[in-house]
């Protein structure tokens, strides 16, 4: 009896459909279409051929906090091969988002999407807040990670562009 519990535990752990979708490091990064704030349509498979960074946040100082530092990123790489994304995968309203952005100590320069029906958040099984991805410029997902500093995305960054 004692060895069929953690056997049990394990098969009920991997047959969790939220624990067995979630896409890893390694695996092709999921396909999304979002709009911006602006209205600006981004889809995932579009940007084959960049890095993209992205940053699925929620309305929190974490997510801000983080964010500031993909502005760092940004800053310090530019934009010819790097693409950085911030996507509200809460599904918040466009204008609690905006009031969010508004309280930033300084305004961001990258785009900010929208996810009413949060299909990123699905798509990818968010679990912490914020979470960070890159995805290499042939779609696959080469890091996740909750919170990331500028100072350690900046670097490996640099050695996928």
């Amino acid at each position: 009896m004692k060895n069929i519990l953690p056997i049990l535990l394990i098969s009920v752990f991997l047959a969790h459909p939220t624990w067995a979708a979630s896409p890893k490091v390694g695996d092709a990064a999921p396909d999304f279409s979002l709009n911006s704030i602006q209205g600006q349509s981004y889809t995932l498979s579009a940007l084959k051929g960049k890095v993209v960074l992205i940053g699925m946040f929620h309305i929190c100082v974490p997510c801000m906090n983080q964010a500031m530092e993909f502005e760092k990123v940004r800053n310090a790489l530019g934009e010819d091969k790097l693409v950085i994304l911030g996507i509200n995968a809460s599904g918040d309203s466009k204008q609690a988002v905006q009031d969010y952005l508004a309280g930033f100590p300084k305004p961001l320069h990258f785009p900010y999407l929208l996810d009413p029906d949060q299909t990123v958040h699905k798509a990818y099984v968010q679990r912490d807040m914020p979470t960070v991805l890159i995805i290499d410029s042939k779609g696959t997902i080469r890091a996740r990670s909750p919170s990331v500093g500028a100072d350690q995305l900046i670097p490996y960054l640099k050695k996928l562009l």
